[in-house]
C-alpha cells in the first residue's frame, strides 16, 4: 500500500475551516513554523506562521548586506 500523502496543515486546530487539499512536497514545506501546506497555504502570510517576523527581519538583514557590499565609492582627483 503507497504511503499516505500528508493533508495541509492549515487550520489544523479548527475542524469547522480545516484545508483538505494535499501538503506539496518540498515547497509546501515552511522552514520557519515547520509546517506542512498546499499550494494556496504555503505562503508565510497566507498560513499566519509564527516566523513572519522572524522571517521579514532577516530578509531586511539580508538586503542591507547586499547594498552595503555593492555600494560604488568615487574617486576624488580625476
Amino acid at each position: 500500500m503507497a504511503p499516505r500523502r500528508p493533508k495541509c496543515e492549515y487550520n489544523r486546530d479548527k475542524a469547522d475551516k480545516r484545508c483538505t487539499n494535499p501538503a506539496q512536497p518540498i515547497i509546501g514545506d515552511c522552514g520557519f513554523c515547520n509546517g506542512h501546506y498546499c499550494s494556496k497555504h504555503r505562503q508565510l502570510e497566507e498560513h499566519c506562521c509564527t516566523g513572519l517576523e522572524d522571517c521579514k527581519k532577516e530578509s531586511r538583514e539580508r538586503n542591507a548586506d547586499k547594498l552595503i557590499a555593492e555600494r560604488t565609492v568615487a574617486i576624488k582627483g580625476i
